[in-house]
């Protein structure tokens, strides 16, 4: 697993961006807090040009899907959020220190039918790390957007979403993400797959082998349920 990158993003690329609180606390694990980051999202989606495929933000750490035709917006979108909700924190606990655990990972996911399965692994989050039945017990996520439940302040580009999954309407993606959804929580597949978050890239092997320099292709693994990552 890469954990020393450099935050040079691919023009038009998608991303799974993750940020943990510092050591591991639940430093969001009160709502006021978890709003501001979400109203953090919402002001620096208004100054960059990026497209928000989906998020959720959790007690102690926040996943991002995102993409941007100038990839250096998607830099300056988390500097923004980072820092600002960061901010915001110390601001209300009246403290100093760090919200954040360091910088955040960032891993190159593939379009396709593997944004689809690193969409559906986000939006499981609470499911299986808090018990949480369904998705749609919390608040602060992509959920509700995707399933057309929220309809005022969204932050997702669904128009570029399905695009990227290749979906030829509305109604489609629907379809597969509601019955995608409800079949893994019914088969309990629910396990924790770090690679979607700690490697590099994540696809099949001829996007992967792209991303890796010689030396590291040798380091590509091939999961049971398809994907390769580096």
């Amino acid at each position: 697993m890469n954990t020393s990158r450099t935050r040079i993003f691919q023009d038009g690329r998608t991303y799974h961006i993750t940020h943990r609180c510092h050591n591991r606390r639940f430093n969001l694990g009160f709502s006021l807090d978890r709003d501001n980051y979400l109203n953090r999202m919402w002001e620096a989606k208004s100054r960059y040009d990026v497209s928000l495929l989906d998020y959720i933000i959790t007690s102690n750490h926040v996943h991002i899907l995102i993409s941007a035709a100038d990839g250096g917006q998607i830099s300056k979108f988390m500097q923004y959020v980072s820092s600002l909700s960061a901010r915001d924190y110390n601001r209300r606990k009246e403290k100093t220190g760090s919200l954040w655990e360091g910088r955040y990972r960032s891993t190159l996911i593939q379009d396709g039918a593997h944004l689809g399965c690193c969409l559906s692994y986000i939006d499981l989050n609470m499911v299986r790390a808090a018990g949480l039945e369904h998705p749609a017990e919390w608040k602060w996520s992509g959920h509700h957007e995707l399933v057309g439940r929220r309809r005022r302040y969204r932050l997702i580009d669904r128009e570029k979403l399905l695009k990227k999954l290749c979906c030829d309407s509305e109604d489609q993606f629907r379809r597969w993400y509601i019955t995608t959804l409800d079949e893994k929580i019914r088969q309990g597949e629910l396990r924790r797959e770090s690679f979607w978050s700690e490697s590099r890239a994540v696809g099949d092997y001829e996007f992967v082998f792209k991303q890796a320099k010689r030396k590291e292709r040798k380091n590509i693994v091939k999961t049971e349920n398809g994907p390769c990552y580096l």
